[in-house]
This record gives C-alpha cells, structure tokens and sequence, in this order.
C-alpha cells in the first residue's frame, strides 16, 4: 500500500497513457493521433517534474537552529519528500 500511496501520480499517469494508447489504435494510429498522444507525455512528464519536492535549502540542523534562533517569529514546515 505503501508503494501506491507514493508512486500514485506515476501509476496514474501510466495507466491514463496506456488506455489512451488503446484508444487511438483502433482506428488506426495517424500523426494527429501520435502528437496528441505524445502531448499528454510531454504535459505529464512536465507536471511530474514541475511538481515534484526537491531537496531542502538546510539541510543540517545546525543551519536550521542557527535561522530559528535569529529573535523572529519563523514559521517551520515539515514536508514529506513523497
């Protein structure tokens, strides 16, 4: 379960490209077929990237501790890399 919850936009966007894929060969696949569906792979691989986490600006906690500690008020969010 753990492995769908995190690869799901990855299997998602597999299962949309291949019904798609599915689709456009019935009729025969033509070049209008064939760019929209490359298309889709060219906006989905975007958005997979696009979207994405990177890794964090700080990565020790000792730069961490030394931006907390600066008498401001700083807001701390903790993100899951998945």
């Amino acid at each position: 379960m753990i492995f769908i919850n995190q690869n799901s936009f990855t299997i998602a966007a597999g299962a949309l490209l291949l019904a798609l894929l599915a689709f456009l060969r019935r009729g025969g696949l033509d070049l209008g077929k064939a760019l929209a569906l490359a298309a889709l792979l060219l906006g989905l691989s975007l958005t997979y990237f696009l979207f994405s986490p990177g890794r964090s600006a700080t990565a020790r906690a000792d730069q961490v501790a030394q931006i907390v500690g600066g008498g401001r008020p700083v807001l701390l969010e903790f993100q899951s890399p998945f």
